[in-house]
C-alpha cells in the first residue's frame, strides 16, 4: 500500500474515532443521574407540545421535533402544567354550587351530631369566607335570621358567625338585623331586639334612640330595666333624663318588694349628687321603711355612687344605735368606712361590736 493510501485510511478511522467519542459523551450527559429526573419530566411535556404542533397546519409543512421546538413554547407548556398540578393539590374550601344557606343547615346538623371542635371551626371560616367575598349570599343569611327563633341554638350560632366577620362588615350586619328585629310585627319585638343588643354591645344612633324609647315609654317593667341597663345617663339629655326618672318613680311604687330595690338603683344612675342625697333621705325618714332599699342607698353610699352628707350620716347613726335594726351592722360598717367620725362616735359604734376593723 502506498503512501498516500496509508495516509487516506489514517484519516478515516480519526474522524469515526471523533464522532463516535462525540455521539457517546453526548449520550451520557443527557442520561446523567443529577438531571434524569427533570430530562423524563420535560421530556413528557416536550411530547404532548411536539404532538400538538404535529397536528396543526404548520406542522404538515415544517415538522418540529424536540431538537427545534421554540424555548418560549416549552416554557409555556411547563408554566401551564404546573399550575394544573398546584390548583389539583391545594385544598378547596368551598364549592361553588354550596350556597351559604345550605352551608349554615349543614353547620347545625354538624353540631348536633358531632364533637369534633377542630372540624366545627372549619365550617364556621367556610361560611365566612363565603359571606366576606359575596354580598348577595350575606344578604340571603342577614334575611334568614328573621325565621329563627332568638333563643334557638342556630340563633346563637349565626349571631356568632356575624360577630366574627371583618369589623365594619360584622357592625353593618348586626346593625341590620337588630333594626329588622325590632320592627317585625311579633308581640316579642323589643325584647328579641333588647336581646340582641346585649349579645353583641353593637349600637347606632337609631339603635340608641330605640333603646330610649323602650326605657322610657314600654309599659312592661322588664322591658324597661333592660334598656336602662344599656344606656349610660351622659346619653340622655336632660328632658329624656326626666321622663326615665319619673318611669322609674312610677315602677317602684307599682312594682312587689323585690323589684323596687334594683328599680331604685336605677334612679340613683340618672339623678344627680343632689338628687341623690334627697332621695336617700326621703327613703330613712319614711314611717314604713323598705329595708331593701334602705341597703342600696348604703350600697352606694360605701362604693361611692351617693355622695356623704351630714343628713345621711346622722340617718346611720341612729340606724347603728338601734340594736334590733336589721341593718345595724351594714350601716356601722358605712359609717367606719366612708364618713368622718370623731373619737366618740367612733368608740361608740365599736364599742361591744364583734367587728373586722382590720378591715379599715
Amino acid at each position: 500500500m502506498g503512501a498516500i493510501a496509508k495516509l487516506i485510511l489514517f484519516m478515516c478511522f480519526t474522524i469515526c474515532v471523533f464522532i463516535a467519542g462525540y455521539l457517546v459523551g453526548n449520550h451520557h450527559y443527557s442520561f446523567s443521574p443529577t438531571t434524569l429526573s427533570d430530562a423524563s419530566t420535560e421530556s413528557k411535556q416536550l411530547h404532548s407540545v411536539n404532538t400538538s404542533l404535529e397536528q396543526s397546519p404548520a406542522a404538515n409543512t415544517n415538522k418540529i421535533t424536540a431538537d427545534n421546538i421554540p424555548i418560549s413554547v416549552v416554557s409555556d407548556a411547563i408554566k401551564e402544567t404546573n399550575e394544573l398540578n398546584t390548583a389539583e393539590d391545594s385544598p378547596q374550601l368551598i364549592s361553588g354550587n354550596n350556597d351559604v344557606l345550605s352551608l349554615f343547615d349543614e353547620l347545625i346538623s354538624y353540631t348536633q351530631s358531632n364533637g369534633d371542635y377542630s372540624l366545627f371551626g372549619k365550617k364556621i371560616d367556610e361560611i365566612r369566607q363565603v359571606l366576606i367575598n359575596d354580598s348577595a349570599e350575606l344578604a340571603s343569611l342577614l334575611e334568614h335570621f328573621e325565621q329563627i327563633p332568638i333563643d334557638s341554638q342556630a340563633n346563637y350560632m349565626l349571631v356568632s358567625i356575624l360577630m366574627g366577620l371583618p369589623q365594619e362588615l360584622s357592625q353593618t350586619a348586626i346593625i341590620q338585623i337588630s333594626e329588622k328585629t325590632l320592627n317585625n310585627n311579633s308581640n316579642s319585638n323589643k325584647a328579641d331586639f333588647l336581646e340582641l343588643i346585649a349579645r353583641t354591645g353593637i349600637k347606632s344612633t337609631n339603635i340608641t334612640n330605640a333603646i330610649k324609647d323602650i326605657a322610657i315609654y314600654s309599659e312592661n317593667n322588664e322591658e324597661t330595666l333592660r334598656a336602662l341597663d344599656m344606656l349610660m345617663p351622659y346619653e340622655m339629655s336632660v328632658v329624656e333624663s326626666e321622663q326615665v326618672k319619673e318611669r322609674l318613680s312610677i315602677a317602684i311604687a307599682d312594682s312587689e318588694t323585690d323589684n323596687q330595690a334594683y328599680y331604685f338603683s336605677q334612679l340613683l344612675r340618672f339623678s344627680s349628687a343632689r338628687e341623690r342625697e334627697q332621695i336617700a333621705s326621703r327613703e330613712f325618714d319614711k314611717d314604713e321603711p323598705n329595708y331593701a332599699i334602705q341597703s342600696n342607698i348604703l350600697d352606694a353610699l360605701q362604693s361611692g355612687v351617693m355622695d356623704r352628707s351630714p343628713k345621711l350620716k346622722e340617718s346611720l347613726l341612729n340606724i347603728a344605735n338601734a340594736d334590733n335594726h336589721p341593718l345595724q351592722t351594714q350601716s356601722i360598717y358605712t359609717l367606719l368606712y366612708r364618713f368622718d367620725l370623731s373619737q366618740t362616735e367612733y368608740q361608740n359604734l365599736v364599742k361591744g361590736k364583734d367587728l373586722d376593723l382590720n378591715r379599715f
